[in-house]
């Protein structure tokens, strides 16, 4: 082939394809088909670093994720809706955001004061104790964890997993719990106005134990659980 290119001035090129056995076709396309566009090179590159990201997480990552370790692994810096358009010309399968139904709110009979207060920093353990849930999806079906952590060292305490987020799931954590910390005195238990947290059947084992019961504010359970922030940085590695 590039024997005939250099030729070409010399002979005829139908002369040179024949004797050097080229085919005209393959010789026009090797020399004269245009250069691959730079935009179109890039995103071959960035798609390649896409499946390599989605092989290494097992497909679990969205988009947002993907865009985030294509930053920090691989200094691409490229927006969000260029990830989407990636992702789809690879025919990635979506990450499925389907959450489990809320659970109806229900007025609770008793008061559900904020004695805490947002005093999250505490001078010894078995003072407070917070506490939250949330679900956990196992291919077509849900699952919810219970914890509670003591607010002095910041450490899970004891966690329960069950395929109901009902009263009996938060009952059966704290006894873990209490247990665990040998059945501690002077004890305040706090936690959002879920209706695991506000039913009788749980307020009595807490005034069985004569633990003091303590709610975050109505609305402002996000800011005022530390369990939540828990959740999150948990998310946020295990996606890592």
């Amino acid at each position: 082939m590039t024997a005939v290119h250099q030729l070409r001035f010399q002979h005829r090129l139908n002369l040179l394809c024949k004797v050097l056995r080229v085919n005209r076709s393959t010789y026009y396309k090797h020399f004269h088909s245009k250069a691959i566009p730079p935009r179109i090179s890039e995103n071959q590159t960035i798609k390649s670093y896409i499946l390599q990201i989605c092989s290494e997480h097992d497909m679990r990552l969205g988009a947002y994720k993907i865009q985030y370790l294509l930053r920090c692994d691989y200094c691409v810096n490229i927006s969000i809706g260029r990830v989407y358009r990636l992702m789809n010309s690879l025919h990635l399968p979506r990450i499925s955001t389907r959450k489990p139904p809320k659970t109806k709110y229900i007025q609770p009979l008793l008061d559900t004061n904020n004695i805490l207060k947002q005093t999250f920093t505490q001078s010894a353990p078995n003072l407070v104790w917070c506490s939250d849930i949330t679900y956990l999806r196992v291919q077509n079906r849900f699952y919810y964890l219970c914890v509670i952590i003591d607010l002095f060292s910041r450490k899970v305490i004891s966690y329960k997993l069950s395929s109901k987020a009902d009263a009996q799931l938060v009952i059966d954590t704290f006894f873990e719990a209490f247990s665990k910390r040998g059945h501690p005195q002077g004890l305040m238990f706090h936690s959002d106005r879920g209706v695991q947290y506000t039913a009788l059947a749980f307020r009595k084992v807490l005034d069985n134990c004569h633990v003091v019961q303590s709610f975050s504010k109505k609305g402002a359970s996000l800011r005022q659980c530390r369990c939540r922030m828990f959740f999150q940085v948990s998310q946020t590695r295990r996606n890592q």
